[in-house]
């Protein structure tokens, strides 16, 4: 994950850089009309260091088994294999992603489209738990409730849904 962090990070700067530089053209022209460039741009640079920071202490967090793609000296033999487990595809983010476009619809529009989003995302969220309950093809014959007594087998051996 250092490749990651460090072109995260490289963005990071950036747009720090960027928001300086917007900054001081607004401040030195006087358009108060610009504000809104200059908080897209803090809320650009804060998500990305969020997500770089993490992604580089997750490398420092694992430092000593390093990924084949973050050493120089690695063949392509080495990265074949099993890549990792991904969970099954669903429908219900999109359900809940269409819920949050009719809230923000309710913002511009009217209260009734947040009735209709709050019921689809709520819905979807629903739909969503229900569907990744799997513990019965995982541990057969454990109580979900004593599941924090129990190892639960992680990576490619989980069963694939979908």
């Amino acid at each position: 994950m250092k490749v990651e962090s460090r072109t995260i990070i490289g963005a990071f700067v950036f747009l720090v850089i960027l928001a300086a530089a917007y900054w001081a053209m607004v401040a030195t022209y006087g358009h108060t009309a610009e504000r809104s460039g200059i908080a897209m741009l803090i809320f650009s640079f804060s998500a990305y260091g969020l997500l770089g920071f993490y992604l580089l202490a997750q490398y420092f967090r694992r430092h000593g088994t390093p990924r084949v793609e973050d050493r120089f000296d690695a063949t392509q033999e080495e990265g074949a294999g099993v890549i990792d487990y991904f969970p099954a595809a669903s429908i219900w983010p999109a359900g809940m992603g269409l819920g949050m476009i009719f809230g923000g619809c309710a913002l511009v529009w009217g209260l009734w489209y947040l009735y209709i989003g709050g019921i689809l995302f709520i819905g979807s969220v629903i739909g969503w738990v229900t569907e990744s309950d799997y513990t019965e093809d995982v541990l057969p014959g454990i109580d979900p409730a004593e599941l924090a007594d129990h190892e639960v087998p992680s990576g490619p051996s989980l069963p694939h849904h979908g």
